[in-house]
């Protein structure tokens, strides 16, 4: 063969390698995006949740966009670990996502603290303009987390339905009622404090320790979603549900900074456009679920109890400068007040 029209058909061939074309009009192929990437997402609580509806949304969509590329496995029910666990293992990049509740992430962002503010939102549209994601706030907060240098990366905010108080001893309709009932909270400083200020004697618990805890008198009360109630079962350790409303549930979707990195661009696209779809499903699925559940909850054998709502704001709203100065967290506090 002539030793030109060999050199040709090396350079061809070689060509072909590098672009990974196999033929004339194929795209170009990314470094990265001939392989798999086999994903872990995380979250605490069991089905049926809005976090649960938020995780198979994002794995769906994700590995369909994706082509199959991007696969992601949901663990739910805290069977990688406790929330702080897992926001642990994500800075180290062996989680990959985490879908949980700002309160609990507030020890890696304490300005987090700021969403544990009882009657911090005067109202549902009020709250959605806040999480959403062309908000000041969230864009504060996605840059806090590249300032901080956490090695993750805050992909939505959303809902998941209101905060009520549950006790497993008696019905709690004033803030009176509270006086020295033990109370399990999240690992907030703020949330001890607004609670404190009502009589009651916080215990800071792991959200899958509550049941057991309940159950042997470690603590006799609670606060949390309405579907967290119910999906893990706790109506069976505690029958007195006051709809308190004192907070609309603030949900983080998180991601590793170490796996965000090693996905060629193309797929991190995609995965930041699904989580904002995501954060939107979770609030919606959060009403949602405030609706339904509260009208079965007598079919549990639960007593649903309405609260003297205004006496609860009145001996909380008033701390709201106070503690977010402790937080330093004022500004942020400005920018919610500023969206109503």
């Amino acid at each position: 063969m002539n030793r030109f029209l060999v050199l040709a058909l090396l350079s061809v061939l070689v060509a072909s390698q590098i672009t990974g074309c196999s033929k004339p009009g194929s795209t170009v192929m990314q470094p990265g995006e001939d392989r798999e990437y086999k994903l872990r997402l995380a979250t605490v609580v069991s089905e049926p949740h809005p976090w649960i509806d938020m995780a198979n949304y994002f794995a769906t969509e994700v590995e369909k966009r994706t082509g199959g590329k991007v696969k992601v496995s949901v663990y739910p029910g805290g069977t990688l670990g406790n929330d702080q666990t897992t926001i642990d293992e994500m800075r180290i990049g062996t989680i990959d996502f985490v879908i949980g509740g700002t309160q609990n992430a507030a020890p890696f962002v304490p300005e987090f603290g700021i969403f544990g503010l009882s009657y911090l939102f005067e109202s549902q549209e009020h709250f959605e303009k806040v999480i959403g994601e062309d908000s000041p706030v969230f864009k504060y907060f996605q840059k806090l987390y590249e300032d901080k240098d956490l090695g993750l990366r805050l992909l939505s905010l959303s809902g998941g339905g209101t905060r009520n108080l549950t006790t497993n001893i008696k019905p709690v309709r004033v803030p009176e009622d509270l006086k020295g009932i033990k109370m399990r909270l999240p690992g907030s400083p703020i949330e001890s404090k607004l609670w404190s200020q009502l009589g009651a004697v916080p215990t800071s618990l792991p959200w899958n320790e509550i049941y057991s805890a309940m159950q042997t008198g470690v603590v006799n009360a609670f606060e949390s979603t309405i579907s967290g109630y119910f999906s893990s079962k706790l109506y069976e350790v505690a029958r007195y549900h006051s709809k308190t409303e004192h907070q609309y549930m603030v949900t983080h979707f998180s991601m590793s900074q170490t796996t965000y990195d090693k996905i060629p661009e193309q797929y991190r696209k995609v995965i930041e456009d699904v989580a904002l779809e995501a954060g939107v499903l979770g609030t919606e699925k959060g009403k949602q679920a405030d609706r339904e559940i509260l009208a079965r909850l007598p079919e549990y054998k639960v007593e649903v109890i309405e609260v003297e709502k205004a006496r609860f704001v009145e001996a909380l709203a008033p701390l709201h400068d106070e503690l977010a100065r402790e937080l330093k967290a004022s500004d942020i506090l400005q920018m919610i007040r500023a969206l109503k």
